[in-house]
C-alpha cells in the first residue's frame, strides 16, 4: 500500500503558512488588523504532520518494515538542515540588530531549539506569544518543531503498541488519547493559557486529528460526488477562513475556538476530489510551490520580521511586501539548496549526516555558550556609564528589584502607615516611595499589588482569584493612607465609586491617583530617546534635548485625558484628594515630557513604565509636589 500523492495537503500548508506570514507581519486594513487569527496555521500544520507520520508508520508496519532508526533519521534529514541553516541566518542578523541581554537570551534559544525544548524555555521565561516583544525574538517560532518532534518521539513508540496489540481497536485507542489531550487543553485553557500554549500534551490533540483522518481515510468507503466534495471542500476552505480573519479571541490557542479551523481542515482532507472548480485552487503550481517550500518559510519569516522590526526597515504595507518578497527568495533558496539535497539519500549517506548534524549542533551550541560568557558582547553598541538601549536590561531589574523590596508588612507603629493599591503602575510608585524613605520620615510604606476592582470583596471575606490573602487584609486593615495608583481597565472603573465608599466607612483617608501617562511606543521596544541614540549615536545636546521633550509630550496617548478627568470627578464627589500622576515627568505649562534623569538615566523603559533610575530620580519631584 503506497500513500498516493494528495496536492491538496501542500495547499493547505500554503494557506496555513501564507495565514502565520500575514499575522506576523501585521497588517492593517481600514484601523483593523489582517488575519487576526494566522496564528491558527500552525494548529493546521499540526493536523497535517499527524496525518503524515501516521501514514508514514502505518505503512512500514503493515509492510514488517517499520524502524524507529530509519524513522528518526528522516525526521533529522527533514527538521535539521532547514533548521540550522535559520539559526545561522537569524545569528548574523542578531548581530547587528539585537541588544546584549536579548542576544543572551537569543543564544540560549539557539541551544533549546535544537534539542528541541524550545517550547519550555519560552514559557518558563514568561514570555506571551503574540506579545510586542515576541516580535523581536528571532526563534520563538520554533515552539512549533518543539512539539512537533517531541509528539515524534512519543507517538511511534504509542502507535507501534495500538497497531499490534490493539489493532481492531486502534482507532478508539487513539480517540482515547485524542480526548484526554482535549480535556487537558481546555482545562488549561482557562486555568494557565500561556503554558497550555507551549505545552505538548494541550497539542498532542491536533496532532492526533490527523492520525485518525488518515486511519479513517484508510477504513472508509464513503464515495462522495464531484459536485458535493466541491461544496464540502469549499465549506471547509470558508471554515478556515473565517478563523484566520475574524478571530476576536485574546486568549493564546488551543482551545474550542481552535475546533473551527481543524474541522476546516479535516474535512477538506478527508472529502477533497481532483475534479471540478475548486481544483483550480488545490492543484494550482504556483500555490503547490508555496507548499514546498512552506516549511523553510516558516522559520525564515520570524527572524527576518524581527531583523526588520529591531532596525525599523518597515515602515509601510508597501514596505512588509518586499520583505515578504525577500523571505519568499532566500526561502526557495533554502528549500532548492538546503531542504531537498539533505533529504536525498544520494546526496549525503546516513552515516555522513549524522557526523555532520552533531558537528553543527555542538558548533552552535558552543557558540551560544561564548556569547552568554561574553555577556552578550556589550561592546558592539557605544556604551554609556548610564545609559543603555537594551529593554531585557531594565526589565530584569525592575523584576529584581520587585523580588528584593517584595510586599513589606507595616512594622513601625510610630509611623503613618500608608498602603499602595494596584498594579504595576502602583508598583512603580511604591518604588519611588521606598527607594527614597529618607525622604519620608514620617512613613512606612506598603503595596497591595491587585486589581482595584478586587476590592469590592473586602467586607465580605471573600478572595479575588486568590489574589487577597490573609496577610495583605491585615496589611489593608493596618494602613492609615490608602493610595490607589494603576493602570484602570474598564472593570476597575466600574467598581471604583462603590470601593472608596467601602475604603471610606473604616475612616482611612484615601488619595486617588490619575493614569499615569502612556506614550505612543515602537514595536521593536525603543523609547524616544533609543530612537535618537540608535540614530546619532550620542545622546542629544541642550536643544535636541528640548525638541524631543516637545516631541514626547504629543505622543501622551489622547484616551487617557478622558479617563483622568473621569476620576478626578469621582475624587471630588467623594470628596478625596487626587494626584495627577503626569506631574511627575511632564508639564502641561510648558508641554514637556522629561526622558532622562540628570545622570542620563533612562526615566521609562517602555510606553508607561519606570525604570529602578527612574524611580529613585523622582522620589525628590514626588516630595515637592505633596502628595501626602
Amino acid at each position: 500500500m503506497k500513500l498516493k500523492y494528495r496536492p491538496e495537503i501542500d495547499s493547505l500548508r500554503a494557506i496555513s503558512v501564507l495565514g502565520v506570514i500575514i499575522y506576523h507581519s501585521k497588517i492593517y486594513f481600514f484601523g483593523e488588523l489582517f488575519f487576526q487569527g494566522g496564528y491558527y496555521g500552525v494548529d493546521i500544520f499540526f493536523v497535517i504532520s499527524g496525518y503524515l507520520i501516521t501514514s508514514i508508520i502505518y505503512e512500514d508496519l503493515s509492510k514488517n518494515n517499520f524502524s524507529l532508526k530509519k524513522f528518526y533519521v528522516k525526521r533529522c534529514r527533514r527538521i535539521f538542515p532547514a533548521l540550522i541553516f535559520t539559526i545561522l541566518i537569524s545569528l548574523l542578523l542578531s548581530w547587528y540588530s539585537v541588544m546584549p541581554i536579548s542576544f543572551i537570551e537569543y543564544a540560549k534559544s539557539i541551544i533549546y531549539s535544537l534539542i528541541f525544548v524550545s517550547n519550555y524555555y519560552f514559557h518558563i521565561s514568561g514570555l506571551e506569544y503574540g506579545a510586542v516583544s515576541g516580535l523581536l525574538k528571532p526563534l520563538l517560532h520554533t515552539w512549533s518543531l518543539a512539539i512537533e518532534e517531541q509528539f515524534y518521539i512519543i507517538f511511534p513508540l504509542l502507535f507501534i503498541f495500538g497497531f499490534r496489540k490493539l489493532r481492531k481497536s486502534l482507532i478508539f485507542y487513539l480517540g482515547i488519547l485524542l480526548f484526554v489531550s482535549f480535556l487537558i487543553a481546555i482545562y488549561y485553557s482557562n486555568f494557565d493559557p500561556n503554558f497550555n500554549f507551549y505545552f505538548i500534551g494541550s497539542r498532542a490533540w491536533e496532532l492526533l486529528i490527523g492520525s485518525l483522518l488518515f486511519l479513517l481515510s484508510q477504513k472508509s468507503n464513503l464515495k462522495i460526488k464531484t459536485f458535493y466534495s466541491n461544496v464540502i471542500t469549499f465549506f471547509g476552505l470558508l471554515l478556515i477562513f473565517i478563523s484566520f480573519q475574524f478571530n476576536y479571541d485574546t486568549n493564546p490557542t488551543p482551545n474550542l475556538n481552535t475546533l473551527l479551523p481543524l474541522f476546516g481542515a479535516s474535512i477538506i482532507i478527508f472529502t477533497f476530489k481532483k475534479e471540478g472548480l475548486l481544483n483550480l485552487l488545490f492543484v494550482n503550481k504556483f500555490i503547490l510551490k508555496i507548499g514546498l517550500i512552506s516549511y523553510s518559510l516558516y522559520l525564515l519569516h520570524y527572524p527576518i520580521f524581527a531583523f526588520v522590526r529591531a532596525n525599523r526597515f518597515a515602515h509601510s504595507q508597501i514596505d512588509y511586501l518586499f520583505v515578504a518578497l525577500i523571505i519568499f527568495i532566500l526561502s526557495f533558496l533554502s528549500y532548492r539548496f538546503v531542504e531537498k539535497p539533505f533529504r536525498s539519500f544520494d546526496f549525503i549517506k546516513n552515516r555522513s549526516f549524522i557526523q555532520i548534524l552533531i558537528g553543527s549542533i555542538l558548533f552552535f551550541c558552543s557558540l551560544s555558550l561564548v556569547i552568554i560568557y561574553n555577556k552578550g558582547f556589550e561592546n558592539r553598541y557605544p556604551k554609556l556609564s548610564n545609559f543603555s538601549l537594551d529593554y531585557e536590561k531594565y526589565l530584569r531589574e525592575i523584576r529584581v528589584l520587585k523580588y528584593e523590596l517584595g510586599v513589606p508588612s507595616f512594622k513601625d507603629e510610630s509611623k503613618k502607615n500608608l498602603l499602595i493599591i494596584g498594579n504595576s503602575h502602583g508598583r512603580d510608585l511604591f518604588n519611588i516611595l521606598k527607594l527614597n524613605e529618607s525622604s519620608f520620615l514620617d512613613y512606612e510604606f506598603s503595596i497591595l499589588d491587585t486589581k482595584i476592582s478586587c476590592l469590592k470583596y473586602i467586607n465580605n471575606n471573600k478572595l479575588c482569584d486568590k489574589t487577597l490573602s490573609k496577610l495583605q487584609e491585615d496589611i489593608l486593615n493596618q494602613s492609615n493612607i490608602i493610595l490607589i495608583s494603576t493602570r484602570y481597565d474598564d472593570e476597575d472603573l466600574l467598581e471604583l465609586k462603590n470601593i472608596i465608599k467601602k475604603l471610606s466607612t473604616d475612616n482611612k483617608k484615601v488619595i486617588l491617583a490619575s493614569n499615569r501617562p502612556e506614550f505612543y511606543f515602537s514595536n521593536n521596544n525603543l523609547t524616544i530617546i533609543d530612537e535618537f541614540f540608535l540614530q546619532n549615536k550620542r545622546l542629544p545636546n541642550n536643544d535636541e534635548r528640548l525638541e524631543l521633550k516637545e516631541k514626547y509630550f504629543l505622543s501622551i496617548k489622547p484616551k487617557l485625558k478622558k479617563i483622568n478627568t473621569f476620576i478626578e470627578q469621582i475624587a471630588k464627589d467623594n470628596q478625596i484628594d487626587f494626584i495627577d500622576t503626569k506631574e511627575l515627568i511632564c508639564s502641561d505649562q510648558k508641554r514637556t515630557c522629561e526622558f532622562l534623569t540628570n545622570s542620563n538615566s533612562k526615566l521609562m523603559y517602555d510606553s508607561s513604565h519606570f525604570t529602578v533610575e527612574g524611580a529613585k530620580y523622582l522620589g525628590t519631584k514626588v516630595k515637592e509636589l505633596k502628595w501626602f
